[in-house]
């Protein structure tokens, strides 16, 4: 074997284990990386979301129409 082909075989094995290697760490993160990012998404969809308070009671009478009257416009 000549001595460029040693090196290139030496290099491209120490390639593709750093390459796999690399990728079995990043496997094992992801589920925790997804759980992180889950969180950050709940934290800040809690600070945008708009607490709606129920109408009062006597707002809606059964006896008057649940539309209001429209306003007209009136010339000056």
């Amino acid at each position: 074997m000549s001595t460029e082909l040693e090196i290139a075989l030496v290099l491209g094995t120490a390639l593709l284990w750093i390459a796999l290697t690399l990728t079995i760490l990043s496997a094992i993160d992801r589920p925790e990386r997804k759980a992180r990012r889950q969180e950050r998404r709940n934290v800040r969809a809690d600070k945008h979301r708009i607490e709606y308070r129920p109408a009062a009671a006597a707002a809606h009478s059964p006896g008057r129409n649940r539309h209001p009257r429209t306003r007209r416009l009136h010339p000056h």
